[in-house]
């Protein structure tokens, strides 16, 4: 057995899923839309040290006392290799963990890469969607580069990247509000909101609309359109949330005037717009050229912790070859 290193970065979801067709199988139950980054990454090395007796997990330094999320797809990968020998394995994300910066799909994306590689499984991209599903419903969007489509039918996965980085060149700026782990996990949100928003259905059978506007925007690179819609499903997102009960809200007041002075910005014809995942950082999409005036109108907000500034980035891939 041959160790190996792999690094994935986080992808942000512009039409984003929030809830679950099958908790089993992580599957999600509807489609999303997402971009991949390029700053933030999370790295992962498996190896196979002679003193392991049993499979261990060290993430950012410290051990895991179980596998927790990474088990289903480790498990996956380990079944196909028919290995049995105790594999160890050291994770590090190079910005907060859980805590709505989708850690958990650029870190399962990072594991199923080294996995693949180290136990010489060599999946299919077909299958490295369905390893890599079961870990993060996220997770497989990280495995591609630039904008991302996860397409779900009847629980038949599809994934893939609708334009390179260099089709459309546009930057990410992160405003990190909280550094803090969330206390609800977005697994454990989704089931909540299923199960007890009345605007749960709803926020399913509309969704298709939302991915065919992003879609025709993002073909076109309609910066304004697909900002609009873009919009839109986050707050509708957010919306389903609050209305679960318990009422679920991860914004905190950091989170509310960062948005409010992206909607400034627009007013004053700033080509920008927001999104916000499971969590309360703020993302903000605009176009190369305005970056640093973005920065300079948010940099000085109060309660913004740090500013990450990213461009369209690459998907999963080894480093050790």
């Amino acid at each position: 057995m041959k160790s190996s290193t792999a690094i994935a970065h986080p992808n942000f979801a512009l039409i984003k899923y929030w809830g679950k067709s099958n908790i089993v199988s992580n599957i999600p139950a509807m489609d999303s839309l997402a971009i991949t980054i390029n700053t933030m990454k999370s790295e992962t090395r498996v190896s196979f040290p002679d003193y392991l007796e049993q499979d261990a997990w060290i993430l950012n330094g410290m051990e895991q006392v179980s596998l927790g999320q990474i088990k289903a797809p480790y498990d996956y990968l380990k079944k196909i290799s028919s290995t049995d020998q105790p594999i160890l394995i050291e994770s590090t994300n190079n910005f907060p963990t859980a805590a709505g910066l989708a850690s958990s799909a650029s870190g399962v994306a990072s594991l199923v890469t080294a996995l693949d590689s180290a136990l010489e499984t060599k999946l299919s991209s077909q299958e490295m969607v369905e390893a890599a599903i079961l870990g993060s419903g996220s997770a497989a969007r990280s495995l591609f580069s630039g904008f991302v489509h996860l397409e779900v039918s009847n629980d038949n996965l599809k994934c893939a990247t609708l334009l390179e980085t260099d089709e459309w060149p546009l930057n990410v700026i992160v405003c990190v509000t909280s550094t803090n782990e969330k206390t609800i996990s977005s697994r454990q949100g989704m089931e909540i909101s299923k199960t007890t928003s009345p605007m749960y259905n709803d926020w399913v059978n509309n969704h298709h609309e939302d991915i065919k506007l992003a879609i025709q925007a993002i073909e076109a690179r309609d910066f304004h359109q697909l900002g609009k819609i873009t919009e839109h499903n986050c707050l509708k997102m957010h919306k389903v949330m609050k209305t679960s009960n318990p009422s679920i809200d991860y914004w905190n007041p950091a989170t509310h005037v960062c948005v409010k002075n992206v909607k400034n910005m627009q007013k004053k014809g700033f080509p920008v717009f927001f999104t916000i995942d499971a969590g309360p950082q703020v993302k903000i999409i605009c176009e190369p050229d305005v970056t640093k005036d973005v920065i300079s109108f948010i940099e000085n907000l109060p309660g913004i912790h740090s500013i990450i500034e990213s461009s369209l980035g690459k998907g999963a891939r080894t480093i050790d070859e």
